[in-house]
């Protein structure tokens, strides 16, 4: 079978594109998604940053646009899936991948297919794998039955294993694949007036907005650089450790009046915030207060460590050790959430956070993939 990419159109004729750019050296840069343009010379492709820099380096023969903090890339006929700084979450070793959603991809090795996740999880024998469905059948392709999307495996032998696509992140769930309750539901990308595919932010409120953690303020418009309150903060907490536990306070109605109400009692009663903790509910909250509330939610704490703690607490100088706040926010920074401000990692934990801030860190939360490396 001719090996192949099946996914957004990403090696669309120059002459197609309008806004095409012609970068300073040899390369060619192309549309931007998610804050990175295709970019390609003399037949091989990469990835530029919003500067047109290369920030993903032209060696791949083809590649995707990014969506969702993910790109399929050919390398030299090997098909593979990668983040936006470029490490595998799916390495180049598969004739063909296919798209299937919430972070799944159908996936084809010489004569055989299986499904593949961009996240690996520890299988019944201890052993850790993407694979979700082995690379044994003889096809995998989506289709219909009984009225309902779905994956349709055919085995050597000829027998079928259906799975209703929306049964696919209880599936992941129950695997153990971390995420899973955050799933990535594919095809669903807010088109923002207020958000440049070319922003650092794009692919942040991208996330946030698919995963349903952020939603726009009206008018089209996400107003990325609008300061967040403290009620905007502990509501979206309330639905982040909501969906963590998988209780149904982030699916049920709140007619409360301040519409806070309901998600200041749920985080009074869950130990994400304490009475008293907050005086004005409507006021601007801090990175320091933001740190403290993201990092009290039962998802926070239930990540794992990343970033050595030393390296940490010695790189963040901005930071006090005897600040009441240390705590969460070195936690956030370890658990590879928190990236800082600039290249030195800096917090300024007295200033105020934007929505598009926000959204990153809130999309880190929710998508173990997008997490950081920071060392």
């Amino acid at each position: 079978m001719k090996k192949r990419i099946r996914l957004a159109a990403a090696l669309t004729s120059l002459s197609l594109l309008a806004g095409s750019l012609p970068a300073a050296n040899a390369y060619t840069i192309y549309e931007y998604s998610e804050g990175l343009a295709q970019a390609e010379e003399s037949g091989r492709w990469g990835f530029a940053g919003g500067g047109g820099e290369i920030v993903i380096p032209i060696q791949y023969r083809s590649v995707a646009s990014f969506s969702l903090g993910t790109a399929a890339v050919d390398l030299d006929g090997r098909l593979g899936v990668i983040r936006p700084d470029g490490e595998y979450l799916i390495q180049p070793e598969y004739d063909t991948l296919m798209p299937a959603g919430y972070g799944l991809y159908m996936a084809q090795r010489g004569d055989e297919w299986g499904v593949v996740s961009i996240l690996p999880y520890t299988d019944a024998n201890g052993q850790t794998t993407n694979e979700v469905y082995p690379i044994l059948y003889a096809s995998v392709e989506l289709g219909v039955s009984g009225g309902l999307d779905a994956l349709i495996l055919t085995s050597k032998g000829g027998g079928r294993t259906v799975v209703p696509i929306f049964q696919l992140p209880s599936i992941l769930g129950s695997l153990g694949v971390e995420g899973s309750r955050f799933p990535l539901t594919r095809g669903r990308i807010p088109s923002f007036t207020d958000v440049d595919p070319r922003d650092w932010f794009a692919l942040w409120v991208d996330i946030a907005y698919n995963t349903g953690i952020m939603t726009g303020t009206g008018g089209n418009a996400f107003e990325p650089g609008r300061e967040v309150t403290v009620a905007e903060a502990i509501q979206m907490a309330a639905n982040m450790d909501s969906r963590h536990k998988g209780d149904n306070f982030h699916t049920t109605a709140h007619v409360s009046s301040p519409w806070y109400t309901d998600a200041v009692t749920y985080c009074l009663a869950s130990g994400i915030i304490t009475a008293g903790q907050f005086d004005d509910y409507g006021r601007r909250i801090t990175r320091r207060e933001l740190a403290q509330v993201f990092s009290a939610t039962e998802l926070a704490r239930s990540l794992p460590q990343r970033n050595s703690p030393v390296r940490v607490m010695a790189a963040v100088r901005d930071v006090s050790a005897i600040d009441p706040a240390a705590e969460a926010i070195f936690g956030l920074y370890t658990k590879g959430i928190l990236t800082g401000v600039d290249e030195k990692l800096s917090f300024r934990p007295e200033a105020a956070v934007t929505r598009a801030e926000a959204a990153a860190l809130a999309a880190r939360l929710a998508r173990p993939e997008q997490r950081v490396d920071l060392f």
